[in-house]
């Protein structure tokens, strides 16, 4: 591993944790159960950066082939927008 991959791991290592803290701080002002849209958009929105940070630095895939990266992209957006129109459903079921 060279000296520049080395950095540039150690600097997204860095970008992740900064993630994490920002979620666990989003989480921590939760005090009803119900969370609300945009927190949960929010998380949703960290969650699929993070994924593409592990995917593409990570996995090295960074200077990959196209297609396996853009499905290991598209991978965790799926289920991201499956949870945001769960939630966006349970919006609206709830206050409708």
């Amino acid at each position: 591993m060279g000296d520049h991959t080395s950095r540039q791991l150690t600097k997204t290592w860095a970008i992740l944790a900064v993630m994490v803290i920002a979620g666990m701080l989003l989480t921590r002002q939760i005090e009803d159960p119900v969370v609300p849209l945009a927190l949960a958009i929010a998380l949703l929105i960290l969650a699929v950066l993070k994924a593409r940070l592990v995917v593409l630095d990570f996995l090295g895939l960074r200077s990959g082939s196209r297609p396996l990266r853009l499905g290991l992209l598209a991978w965790p957006m799926f289920f991201a927008f499956a949870a945001a129109a769960k939630a966006l459903i349970a919006t609206f079921v709830l206050t409708g």
